[in-house]
């Protein structure tokens, strides 16, 4: 790679999006990135990323970076992306980097929000958005989080097809609170397996409607993925911020639903 490495911070709205990775054909955040970028560099850009979120999911936090030759200013790459990309994609800072720094490597933590909705009936404006369902205990939804902290193996919330080669992660802080109709799961860890938080949320879920402590004790506890239910939308997902202790890199934008 050759050129000056720089950093981006991004938000998007990924319901349609088949996900982060470029895909032949088919619409995709770095897909888009890439080729908005591309026009501004005049020359290809591979765009590297701190996570590779699924179709559907958002982000309100991710970093991604990219090399260049061509000289342009920060708020140049900045007003070019946001006039060549969709609406439903937001460039929010721009800032060059070390070639030291990896966006997936260099992090040291990232941290996940999932929304439910509890409500009667789906909101229209919030289709795809979050996950609406009804009657969640949020307190009870907040000790059955607890029992996540610390280094676990998470097997039992670990996606078919996951390539990790070990299980093991560690959630530094995990919280259940309501607000207003909203029910909100923050988890920060370490690293996440494939579909770890959205597999957390349908247990969280689950326990909140049906209110069993132990049975979400032993989602954990017996390692065994088959033991949950479908994995939880992924409408209700964003990845909300990654941590990089040693960059001085600007703050994330806050997701929407924190400011309600």
């Amino acid at each position: 790679m050759g050129g000056q490495q720089i950093a981006l911070g991004l938000s998007y709205e990924g319901s349609s999006f088949y996900g982060w990775q470029r895909q032949p054909d088919l619409p995709t955040i770095q897909g888009e990135l890439e080729k908005a970028l591309g026009q501004i560099a005049n020359h290809p850009v591979d765009v590297r990323v701190a996570g590779r979120t699924d179709a559907g999911v958002h982000a309100s936090g991710q970093i991604a970076s990219f090399f260049s030759d061509a000289r342009r200013s920060p708020a140049d790459w900045l007003r070019g992306v946001n006039g060549l990309t969709p609406a439903s994609i937001s460039l929010d800072w721009v800032q060059a980097v070390p070639d030291t720094f990896h966006p997936r490597y260099s992090a040291t933590a990232r941290t996940y929000h999932y929304l439910f909705h509890d409500v009667p009936r789906p909101e229209p404006a919030l289709v795809g958005r979050v996950w609406s369902c009804q009657n969640l205990d949020g307190d009870l939804m907040h000790r059955g989080a607890q029992l996540l902290l610390g280094e676990h193996d998470f097997s039992g919330f670990r996606g078919a097809g996951c390539q990790s080669l070990t299980p093991m992660r560690r959630v530094n802080r995990c919280q259940v609170y309501r607000k207003q109709n909203f029910i909100v799961l923050e988890i920060e860890a370490n690293a996440f397996l494939l579909h770890m938080v959205r597999n957390i949320a349908r247990g969280l879920h689950d326990l909140g409607r049906h209110g069993d402590l132990a049975a979400f004790g032993q989602l954990l506890a017996g390692r065994d993925r088959t033991r949950l239910g479908a994995t939880a939308p992924a409408d209700g997902l964003y990845l909300t911020r990654v941590s990089y202790p040693g960059f001085d890199l600007p703050p994330s934008r806050p997701p929407f639903f924190l400011s309600l």
